[in-house]
């Protein structure tokens, strides 16, 4: 069986905020945060803020919209798949709660995952192998979301002034033959930097209030500064080797689409790999870094832009606290 992406679309908020906004805002604590926007390229991004918006309604949007363009009876699809930093709910799973948005059939599975940034390339790398195995799933609905700001201190440029909010919903068709297929995929753990981001801070034990400590803010994403070079460095050689594993070779991939974290970390990558500045979509700048959909969002964007045909090889590839790298190929 061949794993073939039918559909892909995203949906953000509505508010769009720009650099101005957080420079004011840092420039009142007496910060000058224009380097760190520089180096991570951003211009833009989208914030929430309607207080009934939450990652599980926007995920629900993003498969919407997925659905909407696909031409498929939503009663087909055999499996939906959550993925979050940030899910709204533990239990029920919020893959439930898209099912029953969406009115699908019983004959379904419905479960969350959570991989932190890499968590949504982890959940397409597991459910496309899956799916190759058990051609009794037709269609699997894949949906990644997270809501950082509203989890992020107002204080921490990082987070507060890097990020953005999205979802982005994956509709995957297992067909008998074609071009399109998920090919490989790789990871590199470094359980070292396990210390430095924490959500929350001091884990779910210790998120209500006490007596000793009424004041706990531990609703908050805890972001201590750290290198992240090595992490980043460890792309190259996830991508060679996936590639030799293949029999492929740089010439043979049409896109990287990588985190968007940082802008200054593609041309990094890119120049290690002496590939052309074009093979790396960028669009950080425009949704900000928006974590476990971070890489799919260049992806859509690629699809939607015309930059992609079937058959074309993919390469996805981002980095998650932990700190945790995952890595697919595909032939979209």
């Amino acid at each position: 069986m061949n794993v073939k992406i039918k559909a892909i679309d995203y949906y953000h908020p509505k508010t769009k905020y720009s650099n101005e906004y957080f420079l004011d805002h840092f420039s009142k604590q007496g910060l000058d945060i224009s380097g760190l926007l520089e180096v991570t390229g951003r211009k833009e991004r989208y914030i929430s803020e309607d207080p009934h918006e939450n990652s599980l309604t926007m995920a629900i949007e993003a498969c919407t919209k997925v659905l909407r363009t696909s031409d498929i009876d939503p009663a087909d699809i055999n499996l939906v798949v959550f993925v979050s930093s940030t899910p709204e709910f533990l239990s029920p799973t919020n893959a439930v709660k898209i099912h029953e948005a969406l009115g699908l059939g019983k004959q379904t599975n419905a479960y969350d995952m959570n991989g932190n940034c890499s968590g949504m390339i982890n959940a397409f790398d597991q459910v496309c192998r899956t799916m190759k195995s058990n051609n009794r799933i037709k269609y699997t609905l894949l949906v990644g979301s997270d809501l950082l700001i509203r989890y992020s201190r107002k204080s921490e440029a990082i987070t507060y002034a890097n990020f953005g909010e999205s979802a982005c919903a994956v509709l995957l068709e297992n067909v008998d033959n074609g071009p399109s297929d998920f090919i490989d995929s790789s990871s590199y753990v470094d359980s070292s930097l396990s210390c430095y981001i924490n959500f929350p801070p001091e884990g779910f034990s210790n998120v209500l209030a006490t007596e000793e400590a009424p004041e706990k803010d531990n609703r908050i994403i805890e972001w201590i500064d750290f290198n992240t070079d090595d992490a980043f460095a460890s792309s190259v050689d996830s991508i060679n080797d996936i590639l030799g594993r293949n029999n492929l070779t740089k010439k043979d991939v049409k896109l990287y689409c990588l985190s968007q974290f940082a802008k200054k970390n593609i041309d990094m990558i890119q120049a290690t790999l002496e590939e052309p500045v074009e093979k790396f979509p960028f669009v950080g700048d425009r949704f900000g870094y928006t974590g476990v959909t971070s890489p799919f969002l260049a992806l859509a964007d690629s699809i939607k832009n015309g930059k992609l045909n079937p058959g074309d090889h993919v390469i996805l590839w981002t980095v998650g606290a932990g700190v945790i790298a995952s890595c697919v190929l595909l032939r979209y």
